[in-house]
């Protein structure tokens, strides 16, 4: 069973992501605050990490790169997840090299179908 890492501060949201990832057949832990996810990410397995951008302590980017920056983790591939304007989203995830960004709101399936396209296809955009 693949192993997803959350790492966001909304409870609601990790609910949401928990349940949904769960029922298509992931193994799923969430984390809220940046620190916590580089830690978490650091001391088990991961196939993918869903990271918000705007985080407590510490934001995405700077989390991303720390995790990107460690030779065990490069190849795990991370997709963000925020509510700022979408085309600021976008250019994060460029500037950055993420695998994909997730907008919020969204609808549970897209979730799980971005997932799926990232963890199948290893696909950027």
């Amino acid at each position: 069973m693949e192993k997803i890492l959350v790492i966001e501060d909304n409870s609601s949201l990790n609910m949401v992501f928990e349940i949904r990832l769960s029922e298509a057949g992931y193994s799923v832990e969430c984390v809220e605050t940046g620190k916590d996810g580089v830690n978490k990410a650091k001391s088990n397995q991961y196939q993918l990490i869903l990271l918000d951008y705007n985080l407590p302590d510490i934001n995405g980017a700077e989390v991303y790169n720390i995790l990107k920056n460690d030779v065990d983790f490069k190849k795990i591939p991370i997709i963000f997840v925020s509510a700022i304007e979408k085309n600021r989203l976008i250019k994060i995830v460029q500037d950055t090299g993420a695998d994909g960004y997730i907008s919020l709101p969204f609808k549970s399936k897209e979730v799980v179908e971005k997932v799926k396209e990232v963890l199948n296809r290893g696909a950027k955009f």
